[in-house]
């Protein structure tokens, strides 16, 4: 009971849950990209001001063997480019982006992103503990699911977003009380996205915000 209490409390989801636009690491083999969209495709209705907000952001590749790299994507056209590490495995970064004031009170998001290129590791390619907002498939039976972790724990009743292969509409649905989302057996490239609120409010560059939104997105392809 005190373990499911305790997920329960860390899954206060937003209310705007199902924004959008959103930060996704796309790309294979030695090629990352980064794009900000509503799918895994450059969406080249972004404004040079959106992604000056995201110009530091920093990833980080790991490789089979444990390695890390620290990688510095730049705008490309539509989409921020950069090249990876021979036999990068989980790519992964984060950022502050700032507030948005879309809604009824201003929030500030912090976007946490990650691409697993290639098969799925043992660990399904967890985060360190201190990352803010993690997603990590979880693969059994020739199904998948999307285990989410905030700081290193489970995340119940998290709301998710599943760009699910060969289906035009995303499918929304929740974690449970061990923090993990229904199964799905399509084969292929799946994105994932999970907004959760912690309720802190604050100021960033001067301007107040309410709450602090954390964005996490997956990609993952299932085979």
């Amino acid at each position: 009971m005190r373990r499911m209490l305790g997920a329960l409390l860390v899954g206060v989801v937003s209310a705007a849950a199902c924004q959008a636009h959103a930060l996704y690491l796309i790309g294979d083999g030695d090629k990352i990209t980064v794009v900000f969209s509503d799918d895994l495709a450059p969406d080249s209705r972004i404004k040079e001001a959106t992604w000056k907000k995201v110009e530091g952001l920093k990833l980080t590749a790991r490789t089979a063997d444990g390695k890390t790299t620290e990688l510095t994507p730049k705008l490309d056209g539509a989409a921020m480019t950069v090249a990876a590490p021979a036999n990068t495995s989980v790519v992964s970064g984060g950022i502050d982006y700032g507030i948005s004031s879309h809604g009824e009170s201003p929030k500030f998001i912090r976007f946490y992103l990650k691409r697993i290129v290639g098969d799925i590791p043992a660990d399904g390619g967890k985060l360190d503990a201190k990352i803010g907002l993690d997603v990590v498939p979880v693969v059994e039976g020739g199904k998948v699911r999307f285990a989410v972790f905030r700081l290193g724990k489970p995340v119940a009743n998290a709301a998710v977003e599943v760009m699910v292969p060969e289906k035009k509409e995303k499918e929304k649905t929740a974690t449970d009380e061990k923090g993990v989302t229904t199964a799905f057996d399509a084969k292929g490239r799946y994105g994932v996205t999970v907004r959760v609120s912690d309720g802190k409010s604050g100021e960033f560059k001067g301007e107040k915000f309410s709450e602090t939104s954390h964005t996490a997105t997956l990609v993952v392809d299932v085979k």
